[in-house]
């Protein structure tokens, strides 16, 4: 009985295994050859409280594709509280990457 009961399990590690090789070569296969830069925008208004949380989620998502070096997040400042912007700023210095503007300095970035 436990022969059969650790047999399943290993059964099911080892399809675990091939699921998790087969993932990583297709999501490698799928990523450009050719990297260019980009910017992922994320909208900032005075009821968000997570806007730092997705934004700091975003770099981490962005480092583990290897794109740190080609993508930037920026929080776009569309009314946020005092409190929201120096958290944003705290964030901004802490991480390589992630850049707070209001509409003016996104409009300079964006020519």
């Amino acid at each position: 009985m436990f022969q059969t009961f650790f047999g399943a399990i290993g059964v099911g590690l080892v399809l675990f295994a091939l699921l998790t090789l087969c993932y990583g070569a297709f999501l490698k296969l799928s990523m450009p050859k050719k990297h260019f830069k980009y910017y992922l925008v994320i909208p900032a208004k005075r009821s968000d409280h997570d806007v730092c949380a997705s934004a700091y989620a975003a770099r981490m998502k962005m480092s583990f594709f290897g794109d740190e070096d080609f993508g930037s997040v920026v929080v776009l400042d569309c009314g946020m509280e005092e409190s929201q912007k120096l958290v944003a700023e705290n964030i901004c210095r802490g991480t390589n990457g992630i850049y707070l503007c209001d509409y003016k300095t996104f409009e300079d970035l964006t020519k």
